[in-house]
């Protein structure tokens, strides 16, 4: 029951002089009327107001997701414009649901649990995917940008779980974050944005090309005067050393056609990584860091 005192700790609002023995009373008074509370929508009878924006925070997430992934089937700049913008609106109604919770005095069992699902959709899930969009789409590429997602999700788990122990001011605030929180992934979602206005991307025909097809795209391609992802690639070209030791000795060959061999020689043997995706790498770091301290604005 600790535990649970401690997940509703983080929207007791800030003034709110109460006791551990309060904190835990509050705690099982709403765990138990969370638990009997039977019927129709019970579950939505039990959110709050607070609540309601931290869902929408979600829901902009999960709406920049489909907006690349538009990008990607039509090369239409507008949607990716949409799938950058959208994660700033979520960070909006991350923002507004804790003022809520404390102008209206009220916590909930599922606001913790649904904050930080709702913070790994829109700050974790959803830029990874807009830079896969934009061009980070080599499978080293997608490795990193995955581990910036499964960073993320391990740093909330463990806000959730230190939250109560990080030191707070006389007002009940946390003096700091350990690690980046999530939501400064929107400084590399502003990063992107830059580049899209630059020209530097691509789009499923390859390097972005000037064409008028929507307004700022590659406003500022002019001052750069290069194409594709900034900063270019890594690459290691082991192709030819891997498909003659897979025909060594002729073994192989016996039982797999030579052309199958050269395909999965191409397919494992070139390894590419963006140099851009090294600063996603660097970011998943410094979010699971424990001696990284932020102090909270």
């Amino acid at each position: 029951m600790a535990s649970t005192a401690n997940q509703l700790r983080q929207r007791v609002p800030a003034g709110y002089k109460s006791g551990n023995d309060d904190l835990r009373k509050d705690a099982e008074t709403e765990l138990k009327r969370f638990i009997e509370t039977n019927g129709h929508f019970s579950l939505v009878r039990n959110f709050h107001l607070a609540d309601a924006f931290t869902l929408m925070n979600g829901f902009c997430g999960a709406q920049s997701i489909f907006n690349s992934c538009r990008f990607l089937v039509t090369s239409d700049p507008k949607y990716i414009w949409f799938a950058l913008w959208l994660p700033f609106f979520g960070a909006i109604f991350d923002l507004l649901d804790g003022k809520i919770a404390r102008w209206r005095r009220s916590s909930s069992m599922l606001g913790q649990e649904l904050d930080s699902l709702a913070d790994s959709i829109s700050f974790g899930v959803a830029p990874t995917v807009a830079a896969f969009a934009l061009g980070l789409r080599y499978p080293l590429d997608t490795v990193w940008l995955t581990a910036f997602v499964c960073c993320g999700v391990a740093r909330l788990a463990r806000f959730n779980i230190t939250a109560a122990y990080v030191p707070h001011d006389s007002h009940g605030k946390m003096r700091y974050f350990e690690g980046l929180p999530i939501p400064s992934s929107l400084a590399l979602v502003i990063g992107m944005a830059f580049c899209v206005l630059c020209g530097r991307f691509e789009d499923s025909n390859g390097a972005w090309m000037p064409k008028a097809t929507y307004p700022y795209t590659g406003y500022l391609s002019s001052l750069t005067g290069a194409r594709g992802v900034p900063l270019g690639e890594f690459v290691l070209d082991l192709t030819a050393p891997l498909y003659k030791l897979l025909t060594l000795g002729n073994v192989l060959p016996r039982y797999v056609e030579p052309v199958r061999l050269a395909e999965l020689s191409n397919q494992l043997g070139y390894l590419a990584m963006h140099k851009i995706t090294l600063v996603f790498a660097f970011w998943s770091m410094a979010m699971v860091s424990k001696t990284l301290r932020v102090p909270k604005p």
